[in-house]
């Protein structure tokens, strides 16, 4: 595929989904325990910390950024 094609395809994408790029919390809160019961060492220990809330702020309000630029961009 050209890289014209798969942009077409992003664009076609973003808006079939309303350029809703960002999850809820309990979703992404879902998938960061999935994720983490991979990372656990073989002493049990994490090899990953857990999400703070002031990083899940972070991550929220970048997301929310991200979502804004692509409805202006593609929108």
């Amino acid at each position: 595929m050209s890289l014209k094609e798969i942009n077409e395809l992003e664009r076609t994408f973003l808006s079939l989904i309303d350029y809703k790029v960002n999850i809820d919390g309990s979703e992404y809160a879902k998938y960061y325990f999935i994720l983490n019961s991979f990372a656990i060492r073989k002493d049990g220990t994490l090899k990953i910390e857990p999400l703070s809330y002031e990083k899940a702020k972070k991550i929220t309000k970048k997301s929310r950024l991200m979502e804004n630029q692509l409805k202006r961009s593609f929108g």
